[in-house]
């Protein structure tokens, strides 16, 4: 590859972002920092809210699964992703834009007033992220060192230094600003990558399916893992932190739940391209890839000259960023806002809660480069569904209930939480890949309106809260 190209296209996107993030460096009030003041249009948080989720973890990790486990079992995580949007804008799209909160934490304040729950999310938000983000900076790493050629450690390093950098400089309106260039680059790459494998097959649609069979073929996986694969990703959709975060700074509750309709048909178009014909490209010139994750990259090295690579690899590293991004300012916002400003010291400053987010930003991103430089794990795809499916196991149902059935109490949503998470925990060690979903989501429902059954009932005038701030005076609460 020509080096100093590619060096040189790196480095101007690295700089271009750093600038975005210092021309925000004013936007420093808790509002403006954690949610853009509630001002993002429905179109920006559209790709916003795109490039967070179809993350560079996403692009190398499913193009890596469907390398190795086959196009059925992949799609069902994409079929539930796509499923999830729809049932995220149905359900908490609109009534959690009606709550001026900054995060996930907040909403669960806000429904249940509980410091057990104020706790709780945070510190499993914290340690699910930590994995997710892992799995980002890996791929980074990957492709940092095939476009550069510096190893792998100081690949994590350096990049992660630049995630860390902007984030903690402009808040949400840098990572919206860039997210948005980022869901324009990730479109740019898949096209590029796709139009190349159909003219790699002679711009046949069925002949990747007849060169490389394999990838239609089900995987010799249990029934219950596609059915946990589809499970984990239609619940996650509406309780993750960071895509939580975009909603709830969209201009309106109705931008909001439009913004998630568009990602659905979004992602699975983008899926649909990108996710068939670019695995069977790889499986093709190297069936035998000891890390599957490397699929992408081989494609590149065989279909593209080394200027346009360094443009691919770009992008690629602009769909890490729009998810590393939004998952650093969620953590931070877990230990700023939800931990620190409500629980330990809730008379502070704003300024004060901001800078605890930005050094938060700092210590939680070099933990995660640590992590990824050390040890860093196989298949990406494997490593942040089970990050997600946690978070969904413990929110899910008690955030849902909370929204819309007002018998739900405080204990009853505590009690979900702690049931889904650690059934999650257990039952992962017991039972076949994803399927512990299975068990845990039901087990978090039983025990949420179990206990709230059980337990003493919202006062009538903390039902008529709730029903005036999230809406629902025609809903017959």
């Amino acid at each position: 590859m020509t080096q100093a190209s590619e060096l040189a296209i790196v480095l101007g996107y690295f700089l271009l972002i750093l600038a975005i993030g210092y021309y925000f460096k004013d936007a420093r009030s808790g509002d403006e920092y954690w949610s853009a003041g509630g001002e993002i249009g429905t179109v920006v948080n559209t790709f916003a809210i795109f490039a967070a989720f179809a993350s560079g973890g996403t692009f190398l990790g499913s193009i890596g699964f469907a390398y190795t486990y086959g196009l059925p079992f992949g799609w069902t995580a994409i079929t539930g992703s796509v499923v999830g949007f729809i049932v995220a804008a149905i359900l908490v799209a609109k009534p959690m834009r009606r709550v001026d909160a900054h995060t996930i934490t907040d909403i669960f304040d806000f429904l249940y007033r509980d410091w057990r729950i104020n706790v709780l999310v945070p510190v499993v938000v914290i340690f699910a992220f930590t994995l997710y983000t892992v799995a980002q900076l890996k791929a980074a790493g990957v492709v940092t060192e095939y476009l550069l050629d510096i190893g792998y450690v100081p690949s994590v390093i350096g990049i992660g230094l630049v995630f860390i950098a902007y984030v903690s400089l402009g808040g949400m309106w840098a990572i919206t600003i860039t997210d948005v260039l980022q869901g324009v680059l990730i479109w740019g790459l898949m096209l590029v990558m796709a139009g190349l494998g159909f003219a790699y097959y002679d711009r046949s649609i069925s002949a990747p399916a007849s060169a490389t069979p394999g990838l239609l073929e089900v995987a010799d996986m249990h029934p219950a893992s596609y059915i946990g694969f589809f499970v984990i990703w239609l619940s996650t959709v509406a309780i993750l932190p960071h895509i939580v975060m975009r909603v709830l700074s969209a201009d309106s509750p109705r931008s909001a739940k439009t913004a998630y309709s568009w990602v659905a048909i979004l992602y699975a178009v983008f899926s649909l391209i990108a996710f068939y014909i670019i695995p069977s490209v790889a499986l093709d010139i190297d069936p035998n890839l000891a890390d599957p994750d490397l699929a992408l990259i081989v494609v590149m090295e065989s279909l593209l000259p080394a200027i346009v690579a360094g443009l691919v690899a770009a992008a690629i590293l602009a769909a890490v960023m729009s998810t590393t991004d939004a998952l650093l300012l969620a953590m931070s916002a877990s230990i700023a806002n939800d931990i620190y400003g409500t629980v330990l010291n809730p008379d502070a400053s704003e300024a004060s809660v901001v800078r605890v987010g930005s050094f938060s930003t700092i210590g939680m991103g070099l933990v995660a480069i640590g992590i990824a430089a050390l040890n860093p794990p196989n298949i990406l795809v494997v490593l942040y569904t089970d990050a997600t499916a946690m978070m969904a196991a413990a929110f899910f149902f008690p955030l849902v209930l909370g929204i819309w059935w007002k018998r739900t109490t405080k204990t009853g949503a505590f009690a979900g939480m702690v049931v889904g998470l650690l059934s999650y925990v257990v039952f992962w060690l017991l039972v076949p890949l994803f399927a512990a979903i299975l068990i845990a989501l039901p087990l978090s429902l039983v025990a949420t309106v179990g206990v709230s059954i059980l337990t003493e009932a919202p006062s009538p005038e903390e039902v008529e809260r709730l029903r005036d701030a999230l809406g629902h005076e025609q809903t017959g609460w």
